[in-house]
C-alpha cells in the first residue's frame, strides 16, 4: 500500500505554502489547489520520499493548470525533485525559481553519504561548497554527483 501524497496549504508572509509530503505518483491528486493558488507560492518538498514516471505526469499536467501570473518557487527539494528539474522539460517552469534544495556528499573518514541542505546561494560559479562533515565534523565532505549536472537547474 503506498503512502500517497499529502499537500497541506499554509500561510507564511502572505505567501501561500504549499507542502507535500509522500509519494507523487500516478494517483497523486492536486485538485485541491484549483483556484487556491495565486500572488506568491512556495512548494516545499520536504517530506516527499519519492516520484515515478507516472507522478511527473501528473505534475507536469498540474503545473501547466496553474495561472501564468503566479510566481513559483521551491523549496527543500529532495535530490529525486532536483534529478527531474534537470531531466524533465515542463517540471519547473519557466519564471519559477528554487530557493533549496539538498544535494549529495561523502565523507570518506567515515564512510557516510550525506544529503546537505543548501540555498541556492550557496553555489558559487556552479561549485559545490566545500563542508566539514556533520558526523566526524573534522573531515571535507566531497560532493558525490557532477557538479555540472546537478547544479543545471540553477541558471
Amino acid at each position: 500500500m503506498s503512502e500517497g501524497l499529502k499537500i497541506n496549504t499554509g500561510n507564511e508572509n502572505g505567501n501561500l505554502v504549499v507542502t507535500f509530503s509522500g509519494l507523487i505518483d500516478e494517483d497523486s491528486n492536486f485538485s485541491s489547489l484549483e483556484n487556491k493558488l495565486i500572488g506568491n507560492v512556495i512548494f516545499d518538498f520536504e517530506e516527499v520520499s519519492l516520484i515515478n514516471s507516472c507522478g511527473i505526469r501528473e505534475w507536469v499536467t498540474f503545473l501547466e493548470s496553474v495561472d501564468k501570473g503566479v510566481t513559483l518557487t521551491y523549496r527543500n527539494c529532495r535530490q529525486i525533485i532536483i534529478e527531474q528539474v534537470n531531466m524533465v522539460h515542463g517540471f519547473i517552469r519557466d519564471g519559477a525559481q528554487i530557493e533549496s534544495f539538498y544535494a549529495p556528499y561523502y565523507c570518506e573518514d567515515c564512510d557516510q553519504e550525506h544529503k546537505i541542505h543548501l540555498n541556492v546561494s550557496d553555489v558559487k560559479d556552479g561549485q559545490a561548497p566545500v563542508l566539514k562533515c556533520p558526523k566526524c565534523k573534522t573531515a571535507d565532505l566531497e560532493f558525490d554527483a557532477i557538479e555540472e549536472q546537478y547544479f543545471q537547474f540553477i541558471k
